[in-house]
């Protein structure tokens, strides 16, 4: 039973890292509808700017980790105002899209294994003090990581549903054309979307490699398909469902690793997923694969 336990108390720690990078993910797609397959990379640069500071700067690890989360919110937006905008111009659909993050991803990857001689670089700051919460075990870093989880998804869930900012943000995400005529500025909210989902994917980015306490230049990668198995569980723009369904696969992954599968995590990811598009075969995506316009 404790041996179940502290799986648990892992899978909630996972859970935390894994809402925030799939909610980020959910937020970009659902607005732009470019599925950016080069997010994994992105999370890694995040996690690499947090490590750089903290070990080479001597700074705050979680100093670092705002930086980090930033910096890869800027590269998004930058990304999305010059890439993905000039292939949406040219009449890129979801699949070209998707081709293009591929590629997007590779560069980044190879660039980053290149210079770093695909060496896994190891945080030395202090974990903190270790906390029993129902037969769980914590540190306090863990603690931290699901605090910021927590906080992230309670300010989304608010922006989205409790503001104007919000309302504008899922009209323009439900039917771009109609929200443009009816005066809603979608072009900054584009911008805004490209900004905010990349700080999310910094930020999932830099809480994992806290985690683990290490950061390597396919980090993010490898990780990427069990963020897109919550973002097809939950569905697109699901704040709430995305925590939900994050919660329940980190769990899942870990008691089954706890029993000696942790090296099946993403097959067990994939096989999630698979399943759900067995019981609705058109997929949680497919109402947006019907969209053709990339509103990038």
């Amino acid at each position: 039973m404790q041996l179940l336990l502290q799986n648990v108390g892992f899978g909630i720690v996972d859970a935390a890292i894994l809402s925030v990078s799939a909610i980020g993910f959910s937020l970009q797609f659902g607005m732009t509808n470019v599925m950016n397959l080069a997010y994994g990379s992105l999370m890694t640069l995040g996690a690499l700017v947090a490590y750089l500071l903290n070990s080479r700067g001597h700074v705050s690890i979680w100093i670092g980790a705002l930086a980090g989360a930033v910096a890869v919110g800027i590269i998004s937006l930058v990304l999305g105002l010059t890439i993905f905008r000039a292939f949406a111009r040219r009449g890129a659909r979801v699949f070209e899209m998707a081709i293009v993050g591929v590629a997007l991803s590779l560069v980044i990857d190879f660039t980053l294994a290149a210079i770093s001689h695909s060496a896994i670089y190891q945080f030395t700051f202090p974990d903190g003090g270790i906390h029993h919460i129902l037969g769980m075990i914590f540190s306090t870093t863990q603690l931290i990581i699901i605090g910021i989880s927590v906080g992230t998804i309670a300010v989304l869930e608010t922006l989205l549903h409790r503001t104007k900012l919000g309302i504008a943000i899922r009209a323009g995400a439900a039917n771009p054309a109609l929200a443009r005529a009816s005066g809603i500025p979608t072009r900054a909210l584009l911008r805004l979307t490209w900004f905010v989902s990349g700080l999310l994917c910094g930020l999932g980015g830099v809480t994992l490699s806290i985690s683990y306490m290490s950061v390597s230049a396919t980090m993010g990668t490898s990780y990427l398909p069990i963020i897109l198995t919550v973002v097809v569980v939950a569905g697109i723009g699901a704040v709430g469902f995305a925590a939900v369904a994050a919660l329940v696969l980190g769990v899942a992954i870990e008691v089954v690793g706890g029993y000696g599968l942790s090296a099946y995590n993403v097959s067990i990811a994939l096989g999630v997923l698979l399943i759900m598009l067995l019981i609705r075969p058109q997929g949680f995506f497919g109402q947006l694969w019907e969209r053709v316009d990339v509103t990038a």
